[in-house]
């Protein structure tokens, strides 16, 4: 059950008995939905946007089609009045959303029509950067003016899509990976991609951090594991790394969800930790080619770690429901999936292995305590994400240790008979679970 479904379950069910009115009932679910992403779109103001978006392609196709007849300063004259009118039109018409939502979405798109109009005219080409920055510049007013939220959010979308495919790639005013063997971009290009990270992070609206730390902390592992100045090359700082920041993001990511369970950073964290089971696997070899470990990835790596510890003694955790036995939990959990990064350090197999059965065990571990936590608050989905972690642990495990067996059709059927039993076990288990919590 979503967060919002069991909030207005819980003010019916206090409005039935007396404790508020129906009508103060009525307003508080109110007051709480309306804080969600979007909450103010409707849905003719999709088909407003929508309509936006088809004016400015229809602009588009009549100018194509007359397009040699039109001279170039003519070209870039009607493109100025356009652009002009749609954005006098939209701050007119601001407060009639049936209006606005399409002269915004038009205003928001007509900056790069205008920019390819003119490299276009005058033959221009370089960095392909530059235009789509030139476009969040030009689109940044309209995200700081409007009353919706819609334009702020293509705004920071449109910023951490420069950003990832800038700084990913090799000749750009934004790269910082090179090739091997190459020296490294100048730190100029460092400072302009945080300049658009943190512009990024600043046009999403509203409090609700989460998608843009994320998407911020996934760029960083990304700088962290491709070839740049902070490059990190030993599987102990990478495994340190992803789930430092994992952690991180699970510690401070959508903190106005209130108790809502975080869905990505708790997917993020859970399939890092899932990963390492395969660790069982591992046979010590030169994995390192290249470009080693520089000193400044290493530093930002404890950092993250430093900071992801902290998070856990001073932050409330956001993985198991709240009581004193999931907190300590939870906490140590998160912790031991951190800590298990330093079984890496000395590279043997029977480190390795050891770090496989860990996380097995955090995984078995945090299945359980969702199953309980789920009973004990009524909460189905918690306990179908239980089952769901305990069961895929104990599915790959058992390909893990009979896989190499399959090797027969009769094989192959008796292993399908068998996780044919499994699922109708887990699924009736899950079944009675949940009918046990509605009671």
């Amino acid at each position: 059950m979503s967060y919002y479904k069991k909030l207005k379950r819980d003010l019916l069910g206090a409005a039935a008995a007396g404790i508020i009115t129906p009508e103060q009932a009525g307003r508080a679910w109110e007051h709480a939905y309306s804080q969600r992403a979007f909450a103010s779109f409707k849905a003719v103001h999709w088909i407003g946007a929508a309509a936006g978006l088809f004016i400015a392609l229809g602009v588009i196709l009549v100018a194509a089609h007359n397009w040699d007849k039109i001279g170039a300063l003519a070209k870039m004259g009607a493109f100025l009045l356009l652009f002009a009118g749609a954005a006098e039109a939209a701050r007119r018409f601001e407060d009639k959303p049936s209006a606005a939502v399409p002269l915004e979405t038009l205003w928001f798109f007509m900056p790069i029509l205008g920019i390819g109009l003119y490299a276009q005219i005058f033959n221009l080409s370089g960095d392909p950067v530059k235009p789509y920055l030139a476009w969040a510049v030009l689109s940044s007013p309209l995200a700081l003016l409007s009353k919706r939220p819609l334009a702020a959010y293509l705004t920071s979308i449109l910023l951490f899509a420069v950003l990832y495919w800038g700084t990913l790639s090799i000749n750009t005013m934004l790269s910082l990976t090179v090739r091997f063997n190459e020296a490294m971009q100048p730190p100029w290009h460092w400072a302009l991609a945080l300049a658009v990270l943190g512009s990024a992070l600043l046009a999403f609206p509203g409090k609700r951090t989460g998608k843009p730390l994320g998407a911020g902390i996934i760029w960083l592992f990304f700088m962290l594991v491709a070839d740049t100045a902070i490059t990190v090359r030993s599987q102990a700082l990478v495994l340190l790394a992803g789930t430092s920041l994992a952690v991180l993001w699970l510690s401070w990511g959508s903190e106005e969800e209130r108790d809502a369970r975080p869905g990505l950073p708790l997917t993020l964290w859970t399939g890092a930790v899932y990963l390492m089971t395969f660790f069982w696997h591992h046979r010590p070899a030169a994995y390192s080619y290249g470009r080693t470990d520089t000193a400044a990835g290493a530093v930002i790596t404890w950092a993250a770690f430093a900071a992801a510890l902290g998070s856990l003694a001073l932050r409330k955790q956001r993985l198991l429901p709240e009581g004193k036995t999931e907190d300590l939990l939870a906490k140590g959990l998160l912790a031991a999936s951190m800590l298990c990064a330093f079984l890496l350090f000395d590279a043997g197999e029977g480190s390795a292995k050891l770090l496989a059965v860990i996380a097995n065990l955090i995984l078995a571990a945090f299945g359980a305590g969702c199953i309980m936590g789920g009973a004990r608050n009524s909460d189905e989905k918690l306990i179908n994400r239980g089952v769901a972690v305990i069961a895929l642990t104990a599915l790959t495990r058992f390909l893990d240790l009979f896989g190499g067996l399959l090797k027969s059709g009769v094989a192959f059927i008796i292993t399908g008979l068998a996780f044919a039993a499994l699922a109708y076990g887990i699924n009736r288990g899950r079944k009675a679970l949940i009918e046990a919590v509605k009671k």
